[in-house]
């Protein structure tokens, strides 16, 4: 195969030349033309030079000729328009015997055939489901087995709840807890938190959180502050980030659970559904022209989806 990301197309827009500079294909092909002209004193020859671009046909003989197959990881990261144009060269040749894998996060699975409908038909979607807790529970009890410690199932349980779909957090909260500082004998719930709060010590998401809750500019101006539950103040970006980190940790939350759980942390009845979608679609502009690591989230269809669990899992215990 040959693999690539929706990011390699991020400053590279033209399709087949990314492409052709992966696989180490030459863009462009040089033909020289002799042309003469002839007096009765002088003859005289011009060369001309011309390029001719080649890329497509190159890089689908090589495909063909290899027998190699495209795969396009992280398709949400290429710009809008980028998408577009790689779902309308695709739709192409798929015709004639080029092979492609488009991988994207499982609400964006359709936007291929959303951009250019004539793919319907053309394409095969196979979704990978996020692992499910029992699944995570067993990556513990194997463990704990290993190492012959016994540890009471609601803990590990909890642990499963808060390593999100990941088996890569599951697996750092099992091994941090033998790596806190203080060493127990007997796990408890509070050893699985300290673990928790342990393995965000190496979780790159400081700026991240730290530019959403700064927000927009406001020139100037000071932002509402809400009075939440637990006593502290937040204006409407700080309130956001605490309902998203809130029980139970979910990758998607629907406006309704949305305003559910600000209803829920705060005393105030007059934060609007307005307020909060405006303040939404505030971050999605200010996160689009940030670089990979800041895409944690995105605002579509009146939901809001965690793109990165190791981020939602961050503001939980970071």
């Amino acid at each position: 195969m040959v693999s690539m990301s929706g990011n390699d197309f991020s400053k590279e827009h033209d399709f087949w030349s990314g492409i052709g500079k992966k696989i180490g294909i030459s863009i462009t092909a040089k033909i020289s033309q002799e042309t003469s002209t002839v007096s009765d004193s002088e003859q005289r020859s011009t060369i001309v030079t011309k390029n001719y671009f080649t890329i497509k046909d190159r890089v689908i003989q090589y495909f063909k000729e290899y027998k190699k197959i495209l795969v396009l990881d992280d398709f949400h990261y290429a710009p809008s328009e980028t998408q577009y144009d790689i779902a309308c060269q695709l739709k192409e040749v798929i015709r004639s015997g080029f092979k492609a894998v488009v991988i994207s996060l499982p609400y964006r699975s359709d936007d291929a055939i959303r951009l250019n409908p004539d793919l319907t038909g053309r394409i095969s979607i196979i979704e990978i489901e996020p692992w499910k807790k029992e699944e995570l529970v067993r990556i513990a009890n194997k463990g704990f087995f290993k190492l012959n410690m016994t540890i009471e199932e609601p803990l590990i349980i909890k642990m499963a709840e808060e390593s999100i779909h990941s088996p890569q957090l599951m697996q750092s909260v099992c091994l941090n807890i033998g790596l806190l500082p203080e060493r127990t004998e007997e796990i408890t719930e509070a050893t699985i938190e300290e673990s928790c709060r342990f393995t965000c010590m190496n979780l790159p998401y400081k700026d991240v959180v730290r530019v959403l809750k700064t927000g927009p500019s406001t020139r100037g101006q000071q932002r509402l502050k809400y009075t939440l539950k637990d006593g502290s103040q937040q204006d409407i970006y700080g309130l956001i980030l605490k309902i998203l980190a809130d029980n139970p940790p979910l990758i998607e939350l629907r406006m309704e659970e949305l305003m559910e759980r600000i209803k829920k942390n705060t005393n105030d009845t007059m934060i609007k559904q307005k307020k909060v979608k405006d303040s939404l679609k505030n971050w999605q502009k200010m996160l689009e022209q940030q670089g990979s690591l800041y895409q944690v989230l995105e605002w579509k269809d009146d939901v809001i989806y965690i793109l990165d669990n190791m981020f939602l899992f961050y503001i939980r215990w970071g």
